[in-house]
């Protein structure tokens, strides 16, 4: 595929990779999970194995801070890549390997990444789903 292919303007749960669950057209990536210190969204297709991985963000810690202090100053870029790490570490154990990363891209700026794994990478990932405040109606995200 040419790298072109995978610029967010040309991205749909349809192209340039097929996604068949937890995607939308008009969200991308809809299943929220925490894994690790981040929170994302994924999307997945081809029997689990292509998943698309965006809104990256560190997740609260549990003491009411927003971030831990080593996470401070972390770019986007640098935030996908370790969350890269973390997922592609846990699914080794597994026997389900990393295969290719692409990026998916805005001009110069990565908004997402699909991530193709040797096997069925989406069932292990989807337990780890949480209920996040952007996905409640906005008077019970404020506590109304």
């Amino acid at each position: 595929m040419d790298p072109a292919d995978f610029a967010s303007h040309r991205l749909t749960c349809e192209t340039p990779l097929r996604l068949t669950h937890d995607c939308s057209i008009w969200q991308g990536a809809t299943r929220p999970i925490a894994f690790g210190d981040y929170r994302m969204s994924l999307a997945a297709g081809g029997g689990g194995r292509t998943i698309l991985m965006s809104r990256v963000r560190e997740a609260p810690d549990h003491n009411g801070l927003a971030f831990g202090a080593d996470m401070i100053g972390r770019s986007s870029k640098q935030r996908a890549i370790r969350a890269i790490e973390l997922i592609s570490g846990a699914l080794e154990g597994r026997g389900i390997h990393l295969q290719r990363v692409h990026p998916v891209q805005r001009g110069r700026r990565v908004d997402a990444y699909y991530l193709q794994f040797s096997d069925n990478a989406y069932e292990y990932l989807k337990q780890f789903t949480v209920l996040e405040s952007g996905h409640w109606p906005s008077s019970q995200a404020r506590g109304h």
